[in-house]
C-alpha cells in the first residue's frame, strides 16, 4: 500500500530542496504519476539544533518540529522525515509524539555500511551531532569503528557548513578533502557525509567516490516506507 510522506524541512532551506530532488531522482518511476505524494512543511524559522545541543542557545527546536510534524500528520502523512542530521538528536522524543513512522538515517546508513563490510568510517558532521554522538553510537552498534576529525579539522567542517553553504557560497573542496584525507589515513573506509549541508556539497560540487550521503540514505528509506522502489543506490551516488 502507497503512504504519504511528510517532511519536516527547512532546516535548512536547501537541504529541503535537494531532499525533494532526490526523491524524484531515486524512485522508479517512469511517469509523474509513479512518484509518491509528499508533503513539504519548510519551517526555516525552527531555532538551530546545534546551537540549543550545545548550550549556545536556550531555543529549544523539540517544539518547532513536534508541531510541524504533527501537522503533517494532520494533512495525511504517514511517514515523516527530517532533512537534519542534528535534529534526530531529539529522536525519541519526536518518534514518541507522532503516530507516523518517523525514519532514521543514522541506524539506516551504520546498517549499509554493514552490509558492505565496512570496518571503519569517517564521520563528517555538526559539532552537536558529534557531541550526542549519533553516529558514534550508531556505528558502533553495528560493529563499525567511528572516526571523527580533530579539532583543528572540526572546525573547517563547521566552517563550510555555516559560512558557506548555509550563507549560499560554494564550499572549499580543498578543505573538504583535507578532512576526508585526514579520516582515511586513520583507516576510514568510507567518509558519512553526516549533515544536510554537507549533501548540498555533494549535489552542487564534484567530491568523488568513497563518501555515503545520509540525507540519500534518508531519501532511500522515505522511497522504500511509502512502498515505493528504489531506482539508485546511495552508495551508487
Amino acid at each position: 500500500m502507497k503512504k504519504t510522506l511528510g517532511i519536516i524541512g527547512g532546516l535548512g532551506p536547501m537541504a529541503s530542496a535537494q531532499f525533494m530532488e532526490l526523491l524524484t531522482a531515486m524512485t522508479d518511476a517512469a511517469t509523474d504519476q509513479e512518484h509518491m505524494e509528499a508533503i513539504l512543511y519548510s519551517r526555516p524559522a525552527t531555532p538551530d539544533r546545534t546551537a540549543f545541543l550545545l548550550g549556545k542557545s536556550d531555543e529549544n527546536p523539540l517544539p518547532f518540529m513536534r508541531e510541524t510534524g504533527l501537522r503533517l500528520e494532520q494533512m495525511g502523512a504517514e511517514v515523516l522525515a527530517i532533512p537534519c542530521m542534528t535534529a534526530h538528536s531529539f529522536f525519541p522524543q519526536l518518534q514518541a509524539a507522532f503516530h507516523a513512522e518517523l525514519l532514521n538515517p543514522i541506524t539506516g546508513s551504520a546498517e549499509l555500511l554493514r552490509s558492505q563490510g565496512v570496518r571503519r568510517a569517517g564521520i563528517m558532521a555538526t559539532d552537536g551531532t558529534l557531541q550526542v554522538g549519533l553516529f558514534q553510537e550508531a556505528l558502533s552498534a553495528a560493529g563499525i569503528e567511528p572516526v571523527v576529525p580533530d579539532g583543528t579539522h572540526q572546525r573547517e567542517v563547521m566552517r563550510m557548513i555555516y559560512e558557506q553553504v548555509k550563507s549560499g557560497k560554494p564550499a572549499d573542496l580543498e578543505c573538504f578533502h583535507a578532512v576526508a584525507h585526514a579520516m582515511r589515513v586513520r583507516g576510514a573506509e568510507y567518509i558519512i557525509l553526516g549533515c544536510t549541508e554537507l549533501s548540498v556539497i555533494r549535489e552542487q560540487q564534484e567530491i568523488g567516490a568513497g563518501f555515503l550521503d545520509a540525507m540519500a540514505v534518508l531519501a532511500a528509506s522515505a522511497i522504500e516506507a511509502c512502498g515505493y522502489s528504489v531506482k539508485v543506490s546511495p552508495l551508487a551516488l
